[in-house]
């Protein structure tokens, strides 16, 4: 017994040592969570976040804490602002099965230690700032459901150990920085549901294990990377996909057909690739589908009909993808649909009515081709919250029926073709908050239209023909902009306006408004934009204006403003456009004008200000502006055609931002600052008409964005600095006329490759020109008269052939020589005076061959021998001056020369003739007379016989290779070689074989030996099997080229050429036209009636989009009565008529390019409404012109319109 107790009280003492084993051990435990929570929270640099963990608190009742078993299974502590590195103890809370930390500030690298949390099922740590590459380890978490790390910075590689995660569901590495390819590992989580690598810098195509084994992916978002390749057909395997998005990648290729599959896809975003159509029909399979957005890909092709069939579709966004045809109208099926997007494609046609009963939000079509009507039943959209029509091809009038879409609030119908007043039932959308109606052609006034657009918040007009007064109810709207220019209005500006507190843009410009620019403009202290420039107001500046602290651009150009500049306008501390030239301002530039430190743009020409430039200059240095400034024309400084004096301040070294620098027309004086130089951005330097002494700075070759660099009419000396000035390598036009210059043309001016016009001329410069002026082949004015240069000039024209010259003034120097043979190259040459020189020889009947020439003077020189009777044949020549020379023979009595008076021709002691005063009929002209008839005859025979051989061998050829054709061809052969001239001969010269009696121009160097017979030999003889295009003006033949080159041939139908010197003159004018939407013109050819043009070959469309930009083109010269090219267009202004012209329209100064020759009341729509048709032929996108048969659809309807 006594054995038995002893036993009993040794198990009993051996349970109570093993229980308090047990509790001394939980107690440890207890312990040690409690420490490494605290721990946690003392790495953090902003613990006091976490103040209600303290020890009079259980842990397991703290905040984000939660227990089970008491033991610590999850912490939650998302978006509280922690800060601080991940520490490592949390990784000792065995027991956590959730880990959230998001939307915190934890950073630095994941420590390793993350491994040993065993039972981890939900890691969220994601909109952090952490960094370093994702551990591996992470992959011994095989518990693990959930891992969020998206949207920190994390960079390397996505580990492919994660492929081992056998659990995962969710896998979230979003907006981080990885790179890399995807691991195919992680195919292997078979379990997965979501995927999002997106916004990454991830790359190369996707692994098919991705497609082949996640059989069970909900949702794959890999936006916003690299990837490249295309999409496989093995995605047909992810049966349960319900949202792909993939755009924003390099994604190339059509869409597979399996795609169709996807039966339960409801999301599908693959905008901002390189996807090309056609789509296929299989999408239509997609009946899950709800929303599709394959905007910006080269899709080129149609919309696909069977779109219809999207029965759930609610948003389709396809807009800048390249298509063309219509919509169809198979969308009208779409019951669900919302949201369409459609604009800046090629879509044509008119808006199909099914789309009518379509519950549509948003419905966006800009940039079109859309024409026709507006339609009325675009009033039935009661839920239409935006409609978005602007620049198509819509004509007619506003559908009042508009209005009846009550919750409309953007209204866009900028750039279209319509009429009429502007109804005012579109107020009856008492939603409306934005109204554009821009670049149209309505009319009638506004008095009471948007009476009732009680909610207005934006209204544009621009470049409309709207008439009468700016109605006053205007101020009582919540009107933040408010833009009216290039309109009609008259009358003035209603004083409520200024006291609108919302008014942020008002702009008025190019209209008739007149009056006093009253005090009251002070109090609209909302005002960041006013423009009311081309108006007719008059009086003074208000003083008011000062008290516009938001004003960031204020243009008042173009009145009959007077007085002085208030000086409150230095109290404009926002100012970043200040333009008030044009107008009759006095006194001199208020000093705090330049304390405005934000100012970029300060225009203050032709005014009659005097007095000095403010030296103390703060303005023009910042670099950053603001996005919302409204900064105008940055960087311009134009203080041009005024009275100013004294120097120029040292100071304006330090404006950086200037781009444009304009000083001509004043008084100043003293030496160019050589502190000018700092200023690289600049790329026009105009310094003259000045009283400018000293000589050029040669720091100025340091400025190498310079494109027009002025300093004529001053009073500058020295030489010109030799080396500096030939490293402007952007430059295009240097003009350093009227100073007192010396020494010699720099030889480095033959580096300047860009260089269009140089101006030298009255200087005193001495010496031979340089020969490396001969590489200056875009060359367009050389102006070198009254100097005192001598030497010979052939050299100068050795590269002539390539030269585009147009101006050329060597007179009153003294060049000697006779004058180069080569001067016949210089086709595009109007203007030649040699005069008053020491040229000597005869005149070059070569100059005959300058077609363009309408001025040419080579009086007093030293020229002898006769008057080359070509050159009186030049049908443009208006002016020939041969005076004192030492020529002889009969004066021509035919072209100009048969209308020239005495003068001249006067000192020319041995000519003869009726305007000489007496008859030729001495022996010696009569012998030179026979010997030129036996040289006539001599040719006449050679070139009979060089005739007959070329005949032989063309008909050879014809024999050979023309058996089979059809007896059109033949005719048409024989009708090409009947064009040959009885009187063909060849030009000895190893440069060119090219028949004279053909006039033949080439534009490109490389083609120069470019042949009628090569033109016969490269198409076959016009064989039918080369046609690559017939239209109304003519048939295109590819052609191959001897050097095996590849060329388009142009024949044209004999009904559409006119005469040879109007075609000629009109090719010379397109060859000068340069333009990457417009297919080169290599050259031409005339033959008696034919006319060939020769055309770069481009495969496609784009030969005939070459044709519309073209033919735009002519449209401009019609409604401009400009030429396409010429010196009328500046380099700023867009350099050719294109150019200027787009210039004008974007600033809603279309009505500024009419011809005004033509220009009335009556003609003003019309014209107006053929610019537009040429916008649109000169479309920078090939895929968004119009075809010629739109075109011609266009113009025929403005023939029924008037």
């Amino acid at each position: 017994m006594g054995f038995k107790l002893s036993f009993l009280v040794l198990i009993v003492s051996h349970l109570l040592f093993l229980c308090s084993n047990a509790i001394i051990v939980d107690r440890n435990k207890a312990y040690s969570e409690r420490e490494a929570l605290l721990s946690f929270k003392d790495s953090l640099e902003n613990l006091h976040l976490l103040s209600s963990w303290n020890s009079s608190t259980p842990y397991c009742n703290w905040v984000g804490v939660s227990c089970q078993h008491g033991r610590v299974d999850s912490l939650a502590l998302p978006a509280l602002s922690l800060k601080g590195p991940l520490s490592p103890s949390v990784f000792s809370l065995r027991s956590l099965t959730f880990l959230d930390l998001t939307s915190n500030l934890f950073h630095g690298e994941i420590p390793p230690l993350i491994s040993g949390l065993k039972r981890l099922k939900k890691l969220l740590l994601g909109d952090n700032q952490f960094i370093g590459e994702i551990p591996s380890q992470l992959s011994e978490l095989t518990q693990l459901q959930t891992l969020v790390l998206g949207h920190n910075s994390f960079s390397g590689k996505i580990p492919p150990e994660l492929g081992s995660l056998p659990q995962l569901i969710t896998l979230d590495l979003a907006g981080n920085a990885l790179t890399g390819k995807i691991p195919p590992h992680i195919g292997n989580m078979s379990k997965l549901l979501f995927l999002d690598l997106s916004s990454n810098l991830l790359s190369g195509s996707l692994p098919l294990p991705l497609f082949t084994n996640l059989h069970a992916l909900s949702s794959l978002d890999i936006s916003n990377n690299s990837f490249s390749g295309t999409i496989p057909p093995e995605i047909r395997n992810m049966k349960n996909l319900s949202d792909l998005y993939i755009g924003y990648n390099h994604f190339s290729g059509q869409l597979p057909r399996e795609i169709g599959d996807l039966s339960r896809l409801q999301n599908f975003f693959a905008q901002s690739c390189f996807i090309t159509g056609p789509l296929p029909q299989e999408l239509s399979n997609l009946q899950s589908l709800s929303r599709l957005d394959l905007s910006y890909n080269p899709l080129k092709c149609s919309i696909p009909k069977s779109f219809g069939k999207l029965q759930n579709l609610s948003i389709l966004i396809l807009a800048s993808s390249e298509l063309s045809g219509s919509i169809p109208p198979e969308l009208g099926n779409c019951k669900n649909l919302r949201t369409l997007m459609l604009s800046f494609n090629a879509l044509s046609d008119s808006l199909p009515e099914e789309l009518s009963e379509l519950p549509v939000l948003t419905f966006s079509a800009e940039m079109n081709q859309l024409s026709g009507p507006l339609p009325s039943w675009l009033g039935r959209w009661n839920q239409l919250e935006s409609l978005l029509l602007g620049s198509n091809l819509f004509s007619g009038e506003i559908p009042p029926e508009i209005g009846n879409c009550s919750l409309l609030r953007d209204l866009h119908l900028s750039n279209n073709l319509l009429t009429g007043p502007i109804p005012k039932e579109l107020c009856n959308a008492l939603s409306l908050m934005e109204i554009d109606l821009a670049m149209n052609f309505l009319t009638g006034n506004i008095d009471y239209t948007f009476l009732k657009c009680a909610n207005l918040t934006q209204l544009i007009l621009v470049d409309n023909q709207i008439v009468g007064h700016i109605p006053e109810y205007l101020s009582k709207l919540p009107l933040m902009v408010l833009d009216l220019d290039s309109n009609n209005f008259t009358g003035t500006i209603p004083i409520t306006i200024w006291n609108s507190n919302n008014l942020m843009e008002f702009s008025a410009a190019n209209n008739q408004l007149g009056g006093y620019l009253p005090e009251e403009i002070g109090n609209a202290a909302a005002l960041e934009r006013l423009v009311l420039s081309n108006n007719r107001f008059f009086g003074t500046i208000p003083k008011g204006v000062g008290n516009l602290t938001n004003l960031s651009v204020l243009n008042l150009n173009s009145n009959s403003l007077e007085g002085t500049i208030p000086t409150e306008l230095g109290m404009c501390t926002a100012l970043t456009t200040l333009d008030l030239g044009n107008n009759f301002l006095h006194g001199s530039i208020p000093q705090n004008l330049a304390e405005l430190g934000q100012l970029q743009c300060l225009v203050l020409s032709h005014n009659n200000l005097s007095g000095s430039i403010p030296s103390k200059a703060l303005y023009f240095r910042q670099v950053d502006i603001p996005d919302l400034s409204f900064v105008q024309h940055r960087g311009v400084f134009d203080l041009s055609y005024n009275m100013l004096s004294g120097t120029i301040p040292e100071e304006l070294g330090n404006c950086v931002v200037v781009v444009d620098l304009l000083l001509s027309n004043n008084m100043l004086s003293g030496e160019i600052p050589r502190s000018l130089s700092r200023l690289t951005n600049l790329t026009t330097l105009d310094l003259s008409g000045n009283f400018l002494t000293g000589s050029i700075p040669p720091e100025f070759g340091d400025l190498r964005r310079l494109q027009g660099l002025y300093m004529g009419n001053n009073r500058l000396s020295g030489t010109i600095p030799s080396e500096r000035l030939g490293h402007l390598s952007s430059l295009v036009k240097l003009n350093l006329t009227n100073n007192k210059l010396s020494g010699s043309v720099p030889t480095s001016f033959g580096n300047l490759k860009g260089l269009s016009h140089l101006d030298l001329s009255y200087n005193e410069l001495n010496g031979e020109l340089p020969s490396s002026l001969s590489s200056l082949l875009n060359l367009v004015g050389l102006y070198v008269q009254q100097n005192k240069l001598s030497g010979k000039v052939d050299q100068l024209f050795s590269n002539s052939m390539a030269w585009r010259i147009e101006t050329m003034n060597f007179s009153n120097n003294a060049f000697d020589g006779e004058l180069p043979v080569s001067l016949g190259n210089l086709s595009y040459l109007t203007y030649l005076d040699f005069h008053s020189n020491m040229f000597q020889g005869g005149i070059p009947m070569e100059l005959g061959n300058l077609m363009q020439l309408q001025y040419l003077d080579v009086s007093r020189n030293r020229l002898s021998g006769q008057i080359p009777e070509k050159i009186c044949g030049l049908v443009n020549l208006f002016f020939l001056s041969l005076a004192e020379n030492s020529l002889e023979g009969p004066v021509p009595t035919s072209g100009i020369c048969l209308k020239l008076s005495n003068s001249s021709v006067a000192g020319n002691k041995n000519l003869c003739g009726t305007i000489m005063g007496f008859d030729c009929k001495s022996n010696s002209f009569e012998k030179s007379a026979l010997l030129s008839s036996w040289g006539r005859l001599a040719a006449v025979v050679v070139g009979s016989i060089v005739i007959v051989l070329f005949l032989a061998i063309a008909l050879a050829r014809h024999v050979t290779r023309n058996k089979r054709q059809t007896v059109a061809e033949e005719a048409e052969e024989s009708k090409l070689n009947s064009f040959l001239d009885q009187n063909l001969y060849f030009l000895s010269s190893s440069r060119s074989k090219e028949p004279l009696s053909i006039n033949l121009a080439v534009f490109e160097q490389h083609l120069l030996k470019l042949t009628l017979v090569d033109i016969l030999q490269a198409t076959n003889n016009f064989c039918k099997t080369n046609i690559i295009g017939d239209g109304g003006f003519g048939t295109v033949y590819k052609a191959t080229l001897p050097d095996g080159k590849l060329a388009a041939v142009k024949k044209l139908s004999e009904a559409k050429t006119q005469g040879q010197r109007e075609f000629i003159a009109e090719m010379e004018t397109l060859g000068k036209v340069k333009h990457h939407n417009l297919v080169p013109l290599l050259g031409y050819c005339s033959i008696g009636e034919e006319k060939l043009l020769v055309y770069e070959y481009m495969s496609g469309r784009s030969t005939t989009s070459g044709d519309v930009y073209s033919f735009g083109v002519i449209l401009l010269e019609l409604v401009t009565g400009k030429e396409p090219t010429g010196p009328d267009f500046k380099e700023i202004e867009g350099g050719n008529l294109v150019g200027w012209v787009f210039q004008k329209m974007e600033k809603g100064q279309a009505a500024d390019v009419l011809d005004p020759t033509i220009l009335n009341a009556d003609s003003k729509q019309m014209m107006l409404q053929v610019l537009k048709i040429a916008f649109i032929c000169l479309s920078e996108n090939p895929a968004n012109r119009p075809t010629m048969l739109q075109v011609l659809k266009f113009l025929k309807g403005l023939k029924n319109d008037h």
